[in-house]
């Protein structure tokens, strides 16, 4: 339906086209089609309504839409190459190996939908339906096909495998088309009317792309050890390690894709039940402490633990995977609720608008040469989260940047790193967050102290959260920490 799909919102279309087909070709059948075809079309479009007033209101959430802008803005100014050239590549995906989709996690990446025996059936049918046309069934095939590859069309071969799911009914009719014609052309110039032969070359046929299907889609692709990382193999083997544990405390995931529409994502729908409270954090550069509870903390080989982080966790288990596998394995760890004691316990450096205080920042050493890659870890203490930055589509949750700011003797910037390896939608109250900023030092920088700046903004609008005094006043929009030495 329009409502789930975006090759549902040109399929519509083979209905009132079908119509006007009728009216032009058959008029008969017009005058006993075009009224019910009407009515469904109407009763479709008020069905539709509120999802298009909704997305009217809310035109973020078309994202999908958008891969079709580049093409159809050239074509309106008159600029007809790409959407030839994304035409042709979506119509020889059918046929020519090297053009399918390249797609991975849709597709063994180039290999057209059809086999070498399929792609003639289907060439042949096509033909056939075209030189048919004038009959209803027909027609009606070539526009269930064509309108159906609409959105390939427009965007080209990658991805068109969900692209094109309105015509894989008629993509897979049109093979038989082209058999069963070629199978009356053999039939009037052979003047043989052997029904068991042809059902044998027609089992033959079957029986060969099977056989093909079976290799290349559950032998080939559905082990390469890409797909098994596309899919996401070692978070829902994660998944069910929790679940088996029956882990009830908070657990820490952690992802090279913590944001809220990807893997939390997968780990909310692939849970079942009621899913244990989690943070999400890439390890590799950051972490949370869960305030006063004991906590475990999930990390897979992707996202190895920086060694800032290690003394604070536990090993329990690893859990090895294929070798082979892209993300072979993950480790298991508990965090006892006194790894944060000490800075839980710290006067704050700073705080940002009641949202959260800044209790620790020091470098990794005393101090770097040029050119070398300094690291801050700052700590920050979680008061409210909700403060922290504004609901932002499309994952209506806040999506804020850690800044961290070297600064030139005129207040220029040096060096600098905005990241957030610990988003703030998994925030807790009482959470400690621990963030890692890897700078590389300009090779021409002078021995000296260098003043150093941190804060938070928003990503999408750039305001940043201010620092207020002990009053609530605002007082400036980043807190000076530890200055970075250079020798």
């Amino acid at each position: 339906t329009l409502h789930i799909y975006l090759a549902a919102r040109v399929a519509w279309l083979i209905f009132p086209l079908f119509i006007i087909y009728l009216a032009i070709a058959h008029r008969d059948q017009f005058r006993r089609a075009w009224r019910p075809a009407l009515v469904g079309l109407g009763m479709a479009g008020v069905l539709v309504v509120p999802m298009f007033t909704f997305l009217q209101r809310n035109p973020q959430a078309q994202t999908r839409l958008t891969m079709l802008d580049g093409p159809l803005q050239q074509l309106s100014s008159g600029n007809l190459r790409p959407i030839w050239d994304n035409a042709s590549e979506a119509l020889l995906a059918f046929v020519r190996p090297g053009y399918g989709d390249m797609f991975l996690a849709y597709n063994i990446p180039g290999r057209p939908v059809f086999d070498v025996v399929t792609a003639v059936f289907f060439l042949v049918g096509l033909g056939v339906a075209v030189w048919r046309w004038k009959r209803p069934s027909y027609a009606l095939l070539l526009l269930w096909f064509f309108v159906g590859i609409t959105p390939s069309l427009i965007t080209g071969a990658t991805a068109n495998t969900t692209r094109n799911l309105a015509a894989l009914p008629a993509a897979y009719i049109l093979p038989v088309v082209g058999f069963v014609a070629l199978i009356e052309w053999i039939q009037w110039r052979s003047s043989t009317q052997k029904q068991a032969v042809w059902l044998g070359a027609a089992a033959v046929w079957l029986l060969f792309v099977a056989g093909v299907t079976v290799n290349d889609y559950f032998v080939r692709w559905g082990t390469a050890v890409d797909v098994r990382d596309a899919y996401q193999h070692t978070l829902i083997e994660e998944i069910d390690y929790l679940q088996q544990k029956a882990i009830a405390g908070p657990v820490v995931m952690s992802s090279v894709y913590p944001g809220p529409v990807h893997d939390p994502s997968i780990y909310y729908v692939m849970f079942g039940g009621r899913p244990i409270a989690t943070r999400w954090v890439d390890a590799r550069y950051a972490m949370i402490l869960p305030a006063q509870s004991v906590a475990h903390v999930v990390v897979p080989a992707s996202t190895p633990l920086h060694p800032v982080f290690a003394p604070l966790l536990t090993p329990l288990e690893t859990v090895a995977l294929r070798d082979d596998d892209l993300n072979p394995g993950f480790t298991f760890y508990q965090l006892e609720p006194e790894s944060g004691t000490a800075w839980y316990d710290a006067s704050l450096l700073a705080d940002f608008d009641g949202a959260v205080t800044l209790q620790y920042a020091g470098w990794a050493a005393s101090e770097y040469a040029p050119g070398d890659v300094a690291e801050l870890l700052t700590v920050w203490q979680v008061h409210d989260p909700n403060r922290i930055g504004p609901i932002v589509p499309p994952s209506n949750t806040t999506d804020v940047v850690m800044f961290t700011h070297v600064l030139g003797a005129a207040g220029e910037i040096l060096t600098q790193r905005d990241a957030l390896d610990a988003p703030s939608w998994s925030w807790q109250s009482g959470d400690l967050v621990l963030q890692i900023h890897q700078m590389a030092l300009p090779i021409d920088i002078t021995a000296g102290s260098y003043q150093t700046m941190v804060g938070i903004y928003d990503r999408a609008s750039g305001d940043r959260r201010p620092v207020v005094d002990s009053e609530g006043n605002i007082i400036d929009t980043a807190a000076a920490v530890v200055p970075l030495r250079v020798k």
